[in-house]
């Protein structure tokens, strides 16, 4: 055959397949304000892309789009665009717990529907939708015949990055974890191979991913949503380009999420700011998800503080008490210093049904009968005579073995909530049995908390009986960890894991320690920083179930226990005073007539002056308090002074090395 007639061919061949394609022009999708833009388009060969820009500034260059499936192949090239949907959402909802107490829905969507031109003629709906604070993009499969069920294998998400911006990341080394570690600092041409970093190179960073995009623009890229599919990981591709990594079935690694048309994924989420506050402010995470279902939820889902004697266990106690740590004693004296302050709850944590041990899920407990130490019905009857909650504690494996029978047995007694532990997944079974536990605790009125966690991804709006997540690496590691918790990764935590949701972090230790005199211990642990800082943590970081940490017995001697028991667990409103990642923290927080204040900062002192313009008209009494002169190297000093204030006045306060702050603003 001549050489140059086929050559000519296939030349006119190909001409003729890309020239059948239906180029798109870009489609833009702007925020109400016009101040973010989510744009998509085709490329010549019909491959989708998608561009986030903030403030005309481009965050993310042009990223590829598409699914890749086990049986029927790529799906992310050969495209035209069918259709283009444009809708406006503004909705408002209320929030039962949460950093404020409405959430307004406020954005421009577009549904853009794509077509196969050759092959097999599989359709896709690609949604986007752009948000003052923020963007989102999600997939659709639509129903469509020779397509009624599908197998995942990956998801072809790209985040090609306009520049090497400055990020905080927790890497992990493979897929089953706890969610619980460090946010380090890199850059994003080094996030894979940061020298004397050895997380550096682990391959899947989690999410949420803070990134300083710039001295004003601030980006946290997460996804929300989490339905009938698998979490989502990022991966390092070439220059400042990250690609999505899901979490794989345990049977089979080739397999992410298995399926039925019509679905949609999660969706990828951008919260964008000109400070870093707006990321901690935003309610972005809640407004993707879908809303809730239950019926007069505000009347028995109650948010609040919790004692809990796992950490501190018999600290404070006399000898001559004859402290077990799950007795019926024990267990009566934590829920009469609850109801004596006015705490709402009651934990009762590891060990209430027998012993457990993480590594052998064979041994099997029965999850509705207690220690011989301990009669539940006796302390439930108990607890509901003093106005106290009760919390128990479940590994998730043990609640499945008896999901029905040990929720039933739960709702008769009266218990308020469950803590469900040792997940450590996010694959598509696990994030379902997330939703299957919530729904199961909602139909018997309980709240549940989730420990040994993912990230939030904002199902609370569909189930607002979830309060927490622990997802974070907390006080508890104060027993076994020296380096970790301190008061850099404290600073770190609002603008980083904090952003996705609530994290039962355990805060209120009352045992503190400069970083020189810290012991890190299983019996009697301490922690690094000082106890104001411990007490600013009830309002800087968000939770609807407060555990406190430390023993009653250490609370009732010392006069700064009065600010813990008058912070709330749920907020009206919150306002970001000030902050940069990893140096401080200043946040403000109302409920009813009440503003509260925490702040926090690293290990170095600094002074922070607080405007108190967001007060509002009126008069107030402040209570404050603030780390002592000598905290510096006392960090167990407390100063408590009070004021009378309006919202004319400012204020400077010194925050001891690893140190914090705490006030209380009450309107006469």
């Amino acid at each position: 055959m001549n050489r140059k007639f086929t050559f000519c061919a296939l030349l006119i061949f190909q001409l003729f397949l890309i020239n059948s394609y239906v180029f798109s022009a870009d489609i833009e999708t702007t925020s109400p304000s016009g101040n973010i833009t989510i744009s998509f388009k085709l490329d010549n060969y019909g491959t989708p892309y998608y561009r986030v820009s903030f403030e005309n500034n481009d965050m993310l260059n042009w990223s590829k789009l598409g699914l890749n499936f086990k049986s029927s192949g790529m799906l992310s090239s050969g495209f035209k665009v069918l259709s283009i949907e444009r809708n406006s959402i503004d909705e408002t909802f209320p929030i039962i717990s949460g950093k404020s107490r409405y959430s307004r829905n406020y954005c421009n969507e577009t549904k853009i529907t794509l077509g196969e031109t050759n092959g097999s003629g599989r359709k896709i709906d690609i949604y986007f939708r752009a948000y003052d604070d923020g963007a989102a993009f999600r997939y659709g499969i639509p129903l469509q015949d020779g397509f009624s069920e599908f197998v995942l294998s990956t998801e072809e998400s790209y985040f090609n990055f306009a520049g090497d911006y400055t990020c905080w990341a927790m890497k992990k080394d493979r897929f089953k974890h706890s969610y619980e570690g460090e946010y380090r600092k890199y850059n994003l041409s080094n996030i894979d191979n940061s020298p004397g970093d050895s997380t550096s190179f682990f391959p899947y960073i989690t999410l949420p991913l803070t990134m300083k995009v710039s001295k004003e623009s601030f980006l946290c890229l997460t996804e929300a949503a989490i339905v009938d599919y698998a979490g989502m990981y990022l991966v390092k591709e070439k220059g400042f380009t990250l690609k999505s990594k899901l979490s794989p079935d345990l049977a089979d690694n080739n397999i992410s999420v298995k399926g039925k048309t019509p679905a949609v994924t999660p969706w990828r989420v951008f919260i964008i700011g000109n400070r870093p506050g707006v990321l901690i402010e935003s309610t972005l995470l809640l407004n993707l998800n879908q809303p809730t279902k239950l019926q007069r939820p505000d009347d028995w889902i109650k948010p609040g503080r919790s004692t809990w004697s796992w950490w501190a266990e018999e600290r404070g106690f006399d000898p001559s008490f004859g402290y077990q740590i799950l007795a019926n004693n024990t267990v009566k004296y934590y829920i009469d210093f609850a109801s004596a302050n006015g705490i709402e709850y009651v934990t009762l944590d590891g060990g209430w049904y027998g012993w457990f041990m993480e590594i052998r899920e064979d041994l099997i407990h029965d999850i509705t009968k207690s220690l011989p130490e301990l009669d539940l019905p006796m302390i439930a009857a108990y607890a509901k005579q003093k106005g106290v909650g009760l919390i128990l504690w479940v590994v998730w494996f043990e609640l499945e073995r008896q999901f029905e029978e040990a929720l039933n047995y739960y709702e008769s007694l009266g218990i308020k909530g469950i803590k469900v532990d040792f997940m450590d997944r996010d694959d598509q079974y696990m994030t379902d049995f997330y939703k299957r536990t919530a729904e199961a605790c909602a139909k018997r009125k309980m709240f549940v908390t989730f420990h040994g966690a993912y990230k939030p991804d904002g199902l609370s709006r569909t189930y607002p009986n979830i309060l927490s997540y622990e997802g974070v690496l907390g006080n508890e590691y104060a027993r076994w960890i020296t380096g970790l918790p301190n008061p850099d990764y404290y600073v770190t935590l609002p603008f980083t894991r904090m952003v996705a949701g609530p994290m039962d972090y355990t805060p209120g230790s009352m045992t503190n320690s400069t970083e020189e005199a810290y012991i890190g211990r299983w019996k009697l642990p301490m922690t690094k920083g000082t106890r104001a800082s411990q007490m600013a943590m009830l309002v800087v970081f968000e939770s609807g179930i407060v555990s406190l940490c430390e023993s009653p017995k250490i609370y009732e001697k010392l006069p700064e226990f009065s600010f813990i028991k008058q912070v709330p667990a749920t907020w009206d409103s919150t306002i970001v005073l000030g902050g940069e990642i990893g140096d401080y923290a200043v946040i403000a927080r109302k409920n009813g007539n009440k503003w509260f204040v925490g702040a926090l900062t690293d290990w170095n002192a600094r002074e922070v002056e607080i405007d108190l313009g967001f007060l509002g008209p009126g008069n107030f009494k402040a209570e404050y308090y603030t780390d002592a002169p000598d905290a510096d190297s006392n960090p167990g000093n407390v100063k408590i002074t009070s004021e009378k204030v309006t919202s004319s006045d400012s204020r400077t306060f010194r925050l001891a090395k690893g140190g914090g702050l705490g006030i209380v603003f009450v309107r006469n």
